[in-house]
């Protein structure tokens, strides 16, 4: 299978999804616990490779016997998830295949350290420090204003996110991190990974990062750093949802709307700056940033694709499949897309979130599919599912997402609203 592209990592609904897009092309190697997933036993063995991916000398050892009997050489090795990047760029290495250094990605991985290198390089991004304990936490927000941040050190989306305006909410997000964090030991986005500075393994169950709250609009991108270049993918604009955890996003639009007078040639300096500063000189990346006064601030940054339902937007608005874009990028067969002639906020993902924990018992969408501007309608539920709520957890409370196309000047939060409601709908609380 000369031409493959081996993909570490990645849930059994991605790994159908890419499957059935790109099924000639791929292997993956996915966790053992996987093994008897019905989505994954819609794929020829030939293409799955099962292992412990917490255990990487176990992960090695079954990919290089894989790939061993018959002789496959991938020419190309991605990751969909934060989690499976450091083996992903250990298979790289002794595949002799381009992947970023686990060195550049350790750095990403906490969200201080990416911070830290950052300002210590001139980057802008909010000042941050680690912390395990309320004293500690307290004693960063005394001494850095009255609005901070705090997040677990690693994760992702809105997860144990919260805004503190003053003391009284920096001791109940502590509290809340404090009870939570221990509880996310099994999930693969919190095992502990190397500190890019040395001595011990960083725990994300055991501390957390506070930093300063950066006021602005906020932006997320894909683009990929080549020949010393930025090339921008994809950039959409984030908007939050107001009676959901802090950081929970409503609605994701496209093409962004940036105020006036930007150009987006800072943020392509800014970029370049900050992925040389971690250690990167070559991939694919996704990046979260907020303009403040017209600056570009940094949040976080990962090398990989951008998720959620970024991807079926692009594709919505434009026809581009940034998927396939990363795969063939990986191959050393990048392309740079070509620019949308799209009015800023033409398009929009909407996300639909469960109102209440319970069993769902009704959940049609019909109403809104029908809709004239629904360009499609994505459901990651269905009936029969439980759904869980924050604190405990953040993904699962996501009913799904709907494209849009999208008049000049429509309210996208009003809009959500009115949609969800033509959701038929029915969760049971003590089912």
């Amino acid at each position: 299978m000369s031409g493959s592209v081996l993909i570490v990592g990645t849930t059994p609904d991605y790994v159908a999804k890419l499957f059935e897009r790109y099924s000639k092309s791929l292997l993956f190697l996915t966790d053992r616990r996987f093994q008897e997933d019905p989505l994954l036993k819609k794929l020829p063995p030939s293409s799955l490779i099962f292992t412990s991916l917490e255990r990487s000398e176990e992960a090695s050892r079954k990919t290089h016997e894989f790939l061993r009997t018959p002789p496959l050489t991938p020419d190309g090795i991605a990751c969909f998830d934060c989690d499976s990047l450091l083996l992903a760029s250990r298979l790289a290495l002794e595949l002799g295949l381009r992947f970023p250094t686990w060195e550049a990605i350790a750095r990403c991985r906490s969200k201080f350290e990416t911070k830290k290198t950052w300002t210590g390089h001139g980057v802008a991004s909010p000042l941050a420090s680690t912390a395990s304990s309320l004293k500690e936490t307290l004693s960063f927000f005394k001494s850095h204003g009255e609005n901070m941040v705090l997040k677990p050190v690693a994760g992702s989306g809105s997860e144990l996110l919260f805004y503190c305006k003053d003391e009284t909410d920096v001791r109940k997000a502590v509290a809340v991190l404090e009870q939570e964090l221990p509880k996310r030991g099994g999930n693969p986005l919190f095992r502990p990974f190397p500190n890019p500075a040395g001595g011990s393994p960083i725990d994300p169950c055991s501390c957390w990062v506070a930093e300063e709250f950066i006021s602005g609009p906020e932006f997320s991108c894909d683009f990929v750093l080549k020949d010393e270049e930025i090339f921008f993918i994809r950039e959409t604009g984030k908007i939050k949802a107001t009676d959901k955890p802090f950081g929970s996003v409503l609605a994701y639009t496209f093409p962004s709307r940036y105020p006036a007078g930007f150009q987006k040639r800072s943020l392509k300096e800014v970029l370049k700056k900050a992925t040389n500063s971690l250690g990167f000189d070559w991939g694919y990346f996704m990046v979260d940033y907020i303009l403040h006064q017209g600056t570009p601030i940094l949040i976080e940054m990962t090398p990989r694709p951008g998720g959620d339902s970024i991807p079926e937007l692009v594709s919505a608005a434009t026809g581009l499949d940034t998927l396939a874009l990363y795969l063939d990028f990986v191959q050393g067969r990048f392309k740079e897309p070509k620019d949308t002639a799209l009015l800023p906020e033409s398009f929009a993902s909407l996300n639909f979130f469960a109102p209440m924990e319970g069993k769902i018992q009704v959940l049609d969408g019909e109403k809104v599919r029908v809709s004239p501007h629904v360009r499609k309608l994505f459901f990651k539920k269905q009936t029969g599912d439980r759904v869980i709520l924050p604190p405990k957890d953040y993904d699962n409370r996501l009913l799904g997402y709907c494209i849009i196309e999208a008049k000049p000047g429509l309210d996208l939060v009003e809009e959500t609203r009115r949609l969800q409601q033509m959701l038929e709908l029915r969760i049971e609380e003590n089912a």
